[in-house]
């Protein structure tokens, strides 16, 4: 049938999620250079590529694609980087006949690589099919995996309504999700066990799994033949795609043997799995399949989970056994319990088959190896021969009743194990907790005895994590800042030495993004000069050579300085424009060596073409790219890392466009192949400094509906917004109405019966607000740290929402504190620092709220705006006294109105936000009676007694929680209730020099039930004071029925 042949949209949608792998991905950066060059090749378009692919592949003739597949497989060749590092320490004879060892803090000059990865480089269109594979076979066989966590495909791979794969770029699932999932999982059982039994917890890692398996015909039959039943697509084009990817794997396999010097017998005939090719990742779920069901049917452990090659079991030990009786004895071998419960066919008594058999046998090595049984690999190859790795095999044992405290040891031990390192979350949220000096190590086999050290090493997660963290921060900072990002920038060199260099070689990037932000060039290239004379000293390491300059090391230094060359690159493209010649190098000129010159220049060259193909790092830039660059067709040179110059760019090219005009433009282009999705956040951002910057109007910002279709339109569809299932995607996420003139935002479904909320307290500094409107803003390092410590303390305590301080967070930090919401789905109402736009100040609150969209799992955020309706008497003399205008809610409007404040439903979770001086107005802090939970109050306000009453009267008079927070020095940040003076206050402080927040709980059920009652029933209950006269007891009725929304707030429809 007609619709079984695999339609032109298909290699679009393939193409797109290949993209965004690549975009993410910090181990194959040749993958990205490939993308970037298919995207700007002059002689033809991606699309003429994906065209011609897709009709080569559909043709009826045979022939074309044959020529096609060839032309592909004969561009497949290896790139070698470095999986592992030759350990430099150094065993040396004693004069008695011993062994000594010789630990040193001085690196070694020399640098020997241990073990190779062989990642696979083809033509994209080789690419591209490979994703095609996993959209047409690969994703029928994940949905039949169990127990198993890595390398899995998104669940939203396909619409749900269409049955069509969307234009999502997302292809796989989030590593970190399931990840933890995985560990928590397996731990969780562990802890419930020991409160009976002891427990085995078993940790195992395959070694080198991909190179491990021979991926047979037969095997790739198999697959073939399940997936048939159940494809919608002709079997012609699924056998196609599926010997595609065979051959691909033959190919590699071959060039692999040649390139490889140490494997002979049965390892050099075996058809591995590609590195870099992402089929290998199903493909190597389906190779242990057998194995999974093994364990699962025959020894049905406690827990049984595999992320990739890396397992985790959960036992619990039978009291009375062998194996219980020899660890209370304190004579438990590691082997000995191992092989009890994996070798030993005597224990497989299987949960359906009672002659279920073990699925390891023993070498006979002197390592001590364990094997899978040749049975539970087939149909794969007679070659194949999955070893567990020795070094990485490890049991611990729990007796019953045993403190939790070593499941929490265990944690933290296998988190330094992941296997997967290079896929840590891109985004790692920056407001967590940095500790610079567990970027180092040691390991030791005692306590605090020097002679106890094994090892000194830079902790690999450690350094990753710091910096993510750092890259994320960088550009929040000013320059004459004096902290920590500073002393990162003077030790390099000592961080980085010859053996770190080579083994993070993924980090490259994330230090030249750092420096390069920073506009840091001597010590940028000071780093890349330090990089090119390590790779001059790095070597494959062969056993009884002392140095190999041959094919490797030289293959080796390659793709390590190509490495190096696109690492430059990615942030050379966020300076749009400059030359590496414009950088001020002052006395520092001696560093543009030839050799210096020549590779800058090959990066420069790259550069464009990450710009043009949006794969420049989105979230290091001020505001979307595309809305400064409208597809990089501008001339001008763009530093989109820097506030100053994007609003200079601002007003001089958008100075005739509406934010709308501007943002249909960019849909109008009608390009689909953003590797990132671009989230409300985003726009609602770029909008505020656009109308900022443009007309001053913020009448429209919170009109997030349009955000909502032009997200749809970039993100999922090139068609115009039009349909009921494009309005069912932003019913699903987000409903607008209208409540007392007033707007409504409801994001979420009602969840919450309880919520915990976050009051900071934080001592706000006068000079931020002299600074700010003197356009010298204070982005300190200390200050960030203070808003840091808000969020680590929200998260700790596991808030819902946090809740800061009038002009607390400066808007810059806006994205980086949404992107953090998302992560830990924590909402934050806080005070905007004043922002000044030629003569004019605005004083907004910013009200973010995470959310799951609906369709795709992933989390997201909205950014609401309130701009204040009144400002106090002092605060509007103080900018008068500057020439300024005190821009009030009303006045910064075009429309002439009343003042304007949101009313905002959040999980259930009714709320309205008020800034300090509107709280004196009776007739504006009346508006929503009878309709709200909470009413948040910002402040940074010095009458306490006076607001204090307002409160307190408040709280009663509207008959809600009230939430308050001011700055520390002045106090009664609260949390307060309408009930009898001595339990109002949840919590209530003032006072202290550190930054800290105070979790309370406010119980929503509680209340909605006791709105409900009448006067009698109130005056029983006495859990709160009685209603006020004409209050309705419909909304709370509503609100806890979840239906307040459709009762009071949704738009009336047209007849």
């Amino acid at each position: 049938m007609e619709d079984s042949v695999p339609k032109y949209d298909l290699f679009q949608k393939a193409y797109k999620k290949l993209k965004s792998t690549a975009y993410y991905d910090k181990t194959n950066l040749h993958l990205r250079d490939r993308i970037a060059e298919a995207e700007n090749t002059l002689n033809i378009t991606i699309e003429e590529r994906l065209k011609d692919l897709h009709q080569a592949f559909v043709a009826s003739d045979s022939t074309k694609w044959e020529g096609k597949k060839e032309d592909i497989l004969k561009s497949i060749s290896c790139r070698l980087l470095p999986k592992k590092i030759k350990d430099t320490k150094e065993e040396k004879n004693c004069s008695d006949g011993t062994k000594g060892v010789l630990i040193s803090g001085v690196p070694a000059k020399q640098v020997k690589v241990d073990e190779i990865q062989y990642f696979i480089d083809m033509k994209i269109e080789g690419m591209i099919l490979g994703v095609l594979w996993i959209m047409m076979i690969g994703w029928q066989l994940d949905k039949s995996y169990t127990n198993c966590y890595g390398n899995r495909i998104r669940k939203t791979l396909y619409n749900e309504f269409s049955k069509e794969p969307t234009f999502s770029p997302a292809l796989f699932e989030p590593y970190f999700q399931n990840y933890e999932s995985w560990r928590d999982q397996a731990l969780t059982l562990a802890q419930k066990c020991m409160q009976q039994d002891d427990v085995l917890i078993f940790t195992l890692d395959f070694k080198r799994y991909y190179y491990s398996v021979d991926v047979s015909e037969e095997f790739m039959k198999e697959i073939l033949t399940r997936v048939k039943g159940k494809s919608d697509y002709n079997e012609e084009y699924l056998s196609r795609i599926n010997d595609f990817v065979y051959c691909v794997i033959k190919r590699y396999s071959q060039i692999y043997r040649e390139h490889s010097r140490e494997h002979s017998g049965e390892e050099r005939i075996r058809r591995i799995l590609p590195i870099g090719f992402l089929p290998s990742g199903v493909l190597a779920n389906e190779c242990l399949k057998k194995f999974d069901t093994a364990i699962l049917d025959g020894w049905n452990p406690l827990y049984y989970g595999r992320y990739v090659d890396d397992i985790l079991l959960v036992e619990k030990v039978e009291k009375g056994s062998r194996i219980a009786q020899k660890a209370q004895d304190g004579k438990l071998e590691f082997y000995e319990a191992f092989e009890y419960y994996t070798v030993n066919n005597s224990r497989w008594t299987g949960k359906e088959n009672r002659n279920a058999r073990a699925v390891f046998k023993k070498e006979e090595d002197e390592c001590g190896t364990y094997c899978i049984l040749p049975e539970f690999t087939k149909p794969l190859g007679s070659a194949t021969k999955i070893q567990l790795q020795a070094s990485k095999i490890k049991l611990f044992y729990f007796q019953r009743g045993q403190s939790d405290a070593l499941i929490t040891c265990f944690k933290n031990s296998i988190e330094k194990n992941k296997s997967e390192f290079r896929w840590m979350p891109e985004d790692d949220a920056v407001f967590q907790e940095d500790d610079y000096s567990e970027v180092f190590e040691l390991s030791h086999h005692g306590v605090n005895k020097l002679r106890e050290v094994d090892d000194i090493a830079v902790d690999k997660y450690a350094l990753s994590k710091y910096l993510g963290k750092l890259q994320r921060i960088n550009g929040l900072i000013s320059e004459k800042t004096k902290g920590e990002e500073y002393n990162f920038v003077r030790d390099i060199h000592k961080i980085f030495t010859p053996k770190t260099i080579i083994e993070n070689y993924t980090l490259w990037e994330r230090v030249i993004a750092i420096l390069f932000v920073k506009k840091s060039y001597k010590a940028l290239l000071r780093f890349i000069a330090l990089v090119i004379d390590t790779l001059d000293k790095t070597s494959y390491a062969i056993k009884g050579v002392d140095d190999d300059t041959g094919f490797v090391t030289n293959a080796l230094r390659e793709a390590l300085q190509e490495h190096l060359i696109s690492s430059i690159a990615r942030p050379m493209a966020l300076h749009d424009g400059e030359t590496f010649e414009e950088w001020k190098l002052e006395d520092a000129q001696s560093l543009l060596s030839e050799q210096m010159k020549e590779l800058l220049t090959k990066a420069q060259n790259r550069s464009k073409g990450y710009f043009k193909a949006k794969m420049l790092d989105k979230n290091l830039c001020v505001i979307w790219p595309e809305l400064v660059s409208c597809g990089g067709e501008n001339p001008q040179k763009k530093d989109l890392t820097n506030e100053d110059n994007v609003v200079e760019l601002l007003k001089k090219e958008t100075c005739t466009e509406t934010f709308q005009e501007k943002i249909n433009k960019i849909i109008n282009q009608r390009y689909i192949y953003y590797p990132y999705l671009i989230k409300p956040a985003d726009l609602m951002l770029a909008r505020l400094m656009y109308d900022l910057v443009r007309k001053k109007d913020l009448e429209d910002l919170n009109k997030i509906e349009e955000i909502f279709k032009q997200c749809w339109q970039l993100n999922y569809s090139p068609l115009p917004f039009e349909g009921r299932t494009n309005n069912r995607f932003i019913e699903e996420n987000i409903k607008t109405g209208e409540l007392n003139k007033q707007p409504v935002f409801q994001i979420g479904k009602p969840s919450f019966s309880k919520i915990r909320v976050a009051v900071a307290n934080i001592q706000m500094d006068i000079s931020n607000f002299d600074q700010a409107v003197m356009r010298k803003p204070n982005r300190s390092y200390r200050r960030y740290q203070q808003i840091a410590e808000l969020v680590n303390t929200a998260v700790r305590e596991k808030a819902d929402m946090l809740v800061m301080p009038e002009a607390c967070t400066p808007k810059e930090w806006l994205p980086t504190l949404a992107r953090t919401c998302e992560k830990n789905h924590l909402a934050v109402v806080t005070g905007v620092e004043h922002i000044i736009e030629d003569n004019c100040v605005y004083n907004l609150t910013a009200v973010i709220l995470p959310y799951e969209e609906k369709w795709t799992g992933q989390w997201h955020s909205v950014i609401l705006y309130h701009s204040k309706n009144h400002f106090a008497p002092e605060e509007k003399r103080m900018i008068e006294s500057l020439h300024l205008r005190a821009m009030e809610g009303i006045e910064s409007s075009e429309a002439e109105c009343d003042a304007k404040y949101g009313l905002y439903s959040w999980n259930g979770f009714w709320f309205t936000v008020y800034c300090c001086f509107e709280l004196t107005s009776i007739r504006d802090r009346s508006i929503f009676q009878s309709y709200i939970d909470a009413l948040i109050a910002v402040e940074w306000n010095q009458d306490v007694n006076y607001y204090s009453n307002i409160i307190e009267s408040l709280s009663r008079d509207i008959h809600c929680y009230c939430i308050q927070t001011n700055t520390s020095k002045y106090g009664d940040s609260r949390i307060t209730k309408p009930s009898k003076t001595e339990n109002k206050d949840i919590l209530r402080i003032k006072g202290g020099s550190n930054a800290t927040a105070h979790v309370g709980t406010i119980d929503l059920e509680q209340l909605r039930e006791f709105q409900m009652k009448a006067y009698s029933g109130q005056k029983e209950d006495k859990t709160f004071k009685p209603t006020p006269p004409d209050f309705d007891y419909k909304g709370a009725y509503e609100r806890r029925k979840g239906t307040m929304f459709e009762c009071f707030c949704a738009k009336k429809k047209a007849d």
